[in-house]
């Protein structure tokens, strides 16, 4: 019996890519049963544009983020299927036919895509910050996963309801996807990564929208893996053990160089040991060196003009991630556990 796929895109303040995402949509080679947009708040004209496409739109009547809009979207969508897409994102005219090919097998929950590794943005922290993702669930093997990034992701709806949704605590934009990729693998549920999908993120940043974001990113992850530290939540962030998330051990390994790096500088800094500069510097290659199969591999497709200033952007990454981690682990010392 063939399934029907719901698409979902929870939007706020999204009129400059939405109309693109959902002339993407339009364009499939089997159309979805449904398309639901729901506006969280926009003070835009995202509602309008939606609109003009001829497809159901709701509205949060104010902004109540990403988890709790995709929630109100699949409790009001029919299909047996939820595709959830953000509203930033372009999808290959052959989306919907290669999801429901996966969901023919009653055992699979969920399915995940990756993003292409070229983002239309041409500014280099964008290229980053897309290649990043791009390669981190590159580089996992094609088949099960316990990642689950709603960029474009579909789930089976009668699962998705029975574990309950995503976390509506979880306010922003950042782990309440990661987190509901956890419960399903954690039930027993397999969800299939399927590389051969690949979408198209509009996101463009600016060097201060990024830093925001990632250090936003990593005081939600520190938070949530000491939220559920006995269920061993954190040690999927950790990832010792390559669980079967994007985040990567030498990329743990990395941030806590980078770290200690910069601790030491300063203490050479004011002190004038000019050994513990030595050291910092030495941590810095050495946590460069965790990174160089994303370096080669992105050198390889995006050209050599890049290296260097991904070099530079993925030490600052992991010091801006590693700062991200301490605050928000200190602000759940202190109580503030979302």
């Amino acid at each position: 019996m063939s399934l029907s796929v719901s698409v979902v895109i929870p939007a706020w303040n999204a009129g400059g890519t939405i109309g693109k995402c959902l002339d993407s949509i339009e364009k499939q080679t089997v159309p979805p049963d449904e398309v639901i947009v729901v506006d969280d708040g926009s003070s835009d004209n995202t509602s309008g544009i939606a609109g003009s496409h001829n497809l159901e739109v709701l509205s949060t009547d104010g902004r109540k983020g990403p988890a709790a809009a995709r929630n109100m979207g699949a409790s009001a969508a029919r299909g047996d299927i939820l595709l959830f897409l953000d509203a930033d994102v372009i999808v290959p005219p052959d989306l919907i036919e290669k999801i429901e090919s996966h969901f023919a097998d009653n055992s699979i929950w969920a399915v995940q895509t990756v993003y292409t590794p070229v983002c239309p943005a041409e500014n280099a922290v964008s290229r980053y910050q897309n290649y990043y993702y791009y390669y981190s669930l590159n580089r996992m093997p094609q088949g099960s996963t316990a990642t689950f990034a709603t960029w474009c992701s579909a789930v089976r709806k009668d699962r998705f309801l029975e574990i309950g949704g995503f976390n509506v605590r979880i306010p922003e934009p950042t782990v309440e996807d990661e987190e509901l990729g956890y419960t399903i693998t954690e039930k027993g549920g397999i969800i299939i990564l399927d590389k051969t999908i690949q979408v198209t993120h509009l996101a463009s940043y600016s060097f201060s929208q990024f830093t925001s974001r990632r250090i936003r990113m990593a005081r939600a992850q520190a938070k949530s893996g000491w939220r559920q530290i006995k269920s061993r939540l954190l040690a999927r962030y950790i990832n010792v053990r390559e669980s079967g998330t994007h985040h990567s051990r030498w990329v743990v390994l990395s941030i806590l160089l980078v770290l200690f790096a910069q601790l030491l500088g300063l203490y050479g800094l004011f002190s004038g040991t000019a050994a513990a500069m030595i050291s910092a510097g030495i941590l810095l290659v050495l946590s460069l060196i965790c990174h160089c199969s994303f370096l080669v591999q992105s050198r390889k497709d995006l050209g050599k003009k890049i290296t260097g200033i991904f070099v530079l952007l993925t030490v600052y990454d992991m010091a801006v991630l590693g700062w991200g981690i301490v605050q928000g682990s200190l602000q759940y010392g202190f109580g503030k556990k979302y």
